[in-house]
């Protein structure tokens, strides 16, 4: 297996810079690094293996009860009320595994000896001197995939919130806010309506500026879209609305485009200034990458929102030794789009005439010389 190989395994597809969800796979190492033990151990020494597999089996499931003794106890003192609402029920079920706890007493009452007691407890003791000391705690890949898994990031929130409360109500919402634009100020905008796409600008380091054209002189404001006005939240005629923006290439032709940066980002970069987030610059980097995946599933599922956007994110660590990069990398994607919608519009016009050609009356040609023979002159001779 190629390093090749193995990169494309782990990047988007849509983005290198933006990671695959985690997989099954450090599991499935864990069985096969489980079984090469025990078949190691039965090589060494095959008399009580199965009894010494026993044993270690109720050390560790007795060592998850007793964890969640320690938890519960904590439950119960500080949390049982705000967190549990007085439920007990509700506090056991968060503090043990009942699995866990069935295989320790199934191990405890089948398998368990009066000799082992001194292993068993110097065992137990040695893990939760180890726990307690915070020897033995989770890893931070650990902490992270779970939050993924359970949807619990910062990123998931912002995203979802980013879609339900802005997203979802203006971008079906959007093409005939343009057509209106176009219907009373001119056309700025390509011909195409396929390209009538709302353009998000998502910068890996969440430095979002307020105004585009200070950030590059090759993007100029030309003014904003037909305001989008809905009751929301009890607020009477909220406003939303758009920009429109030309970006200018080395030759100084205007490319027009509705473009807007991803607001959630500048919340994530905010975060990261402040210290009581704790929230360091790495935790920053993976968030933004998150909220790129996140929301592109939530709007790929969308189908009011289907064809109406368009992400541009782009590692912007290096922008400052450009003055144009934020222009080159927004066109880079503009001719990109340009590009696949005239693919799909040159295919629909062929399929048009064709449609067209096998739609059309049949016309009954007549002549009138007379019939002729198929057989060919010579034969006739």
């Amino acid at each position: 297996m190629s390093f090749s190989f193995l990169f494309q395994m782990q990047v988007h597809p849509d983005n290198p810079e933006i990671p695959q969800p985690r997989g099954p796979l450090a599991r499935y190492c864990a069985i096969c690094y489980g079984i090469l033990l025990l078949v190691f151990a039965w090589i060494v020494q095959t008399d009580d293996l199965v009894h010494c597999f026993e044993v270690s089996g109720l050390i560790f499931s007795f060592c998850g009860i007793l964890k969640g003794v320690c938890h519960l106890s904590e439950e119960i003192v500080y949390q049982f009320r705000p967190r549990y609402r007085s439920s007990l029920m509700k506090a056991l079920k968060a503090c043990f595994n009942w699995k866990n706890v069935c295989v320790a007493v199934f191990l405890c009452f089948v398998s368990f000896k009066p000799e082992d007691w001194t292993l068993f407890l110097a065992a137990c003791a040695c893990v939760m001197l180890f726990t307690g000391s915070q020897l033995s705690g989770p890893l931070a890949v650990e902490i992270s995939a779970i939050c993924e898994n359970r949807k619990m990031n910062v990123a998931h929130g912002l995203a979802w919130s980013f879609y339900i409360g802005y997203l979802k109500l203006v971008l079906p919402r959007l093409k005939d806010s343009i057509q209106t634009f176009c219907d009373k100020k001119g056309n700025f905008v390509p011909k195409c309506k396929d390209t009538w796409k709302l353009h998000i600008l998502m910068p890996l380091s969440c430095t979002i500026p307020d105004k585009l054209e200070e950030e590059d002189s090759n993007i100029e404001f030309l003014d904003n879209l037909p305001e989008i006005v809905i009751d929301r939240a009890g607020v009477r005629r909220r406003v939303y609305k758009h920009s429109l923006y030309a970006v200018y290439d080395d030759a100084k032709r205007p490319h027009h485009c509705v473009l807007e940066c991803a607001t959630p980002l500048l919340s994530l970069y905010e975060m990261s200034k402040e210290s009581s987030a704790e929230f360091s610059t790495e935790d920053r980097l993976e968030q933004a990458k998150l909220f790129y995946r996140t929301l592109k599933d939530i709007l790929d599922n969308s189908r009011d929102c289907r064809n109406s956007y368009r992400f541009i994110m782009y590692d912007d660590s290096e922008a400052s030794e450009d003055p144009h990069f934020l222009s080159k990398v927004i066109l880079k994607h503009l001719q990109q789009q340009e590009k696949e919608e005239y693919s799909l519009s040159e295919g629909s016009e062929v399929q048009t005439d064709q449609h067209e050609a096998m739609s059309r009356d049949p016309t009954l040609m007549i002549s009138n010389d007379a019939p002729r023979s198929l057989m060919s002159q010579q034969y006739i001779k």
